[in-house]
């Protein structure tokens, strides 16, 4: 059996928290730890609910250069100790590399979401220049 939720029955009007930032200046790294990607964190408020999180932004390195990303919420990796990894193929070649993912429901109260990445050699760079932009997002799913 299934049921029809209306707007006047057990329908939660109230929005959940959201933030977002399009960043501006390129980004570049030879971490091959996991860093703060700057300008990619989040404040959020949130009840006891899970959040989205996701990035869509341009990436270029060096041929054979892996990147990876990941995302913290209050410091604790999201998408495990591997996140999030792909290859450069081509030298110099741009690549739209977004993902979205669900966190867990986290305790109510603030929370600090944070985009990170690393490469395993050389240099890899997020772009931010006249033809391209990045958007980072969070919000409360209620």
């Amino acid at each position: 059996m299934s049921s029809i939720i209306r707007g006047d029955d057990n329908f939660d009007t109230n929005l959940g928290s959201a933030r977002a930032v399009l960043t501006s200046g390129s980004v570049s790294t030879t971490s091959t730890s996991l860093v703060d990607i700057a300008g990619h964190t989040v404040t959020i408020a949130t009840g006891a609910n899970p959040i989205v999180y996701g990035v869509a932004q341009t990436a270029r390195a060096d041929a054979n250069v892996y990147f990876t990303f990941n995302i913290t919420i209050d410091g604790a990796l999201q998408l495990g100790s591997q996140g999030i990894s792909y290859r450069q193929t081509t030298a110099s070649y741009n690549h739209i590399v977004s993902y979205q993912a669900l966190s867990a429901p986290l305790s109510a109260g603030n929370h600090t979401i944070k985009q990170q990445f690393s490469v395993n050699t050389g240099s890899g760079l997020i772009l931010n220049d006249t033809y391209t932009s990045t958007i980072f997002y969070a919000y409360e799913v209620r």
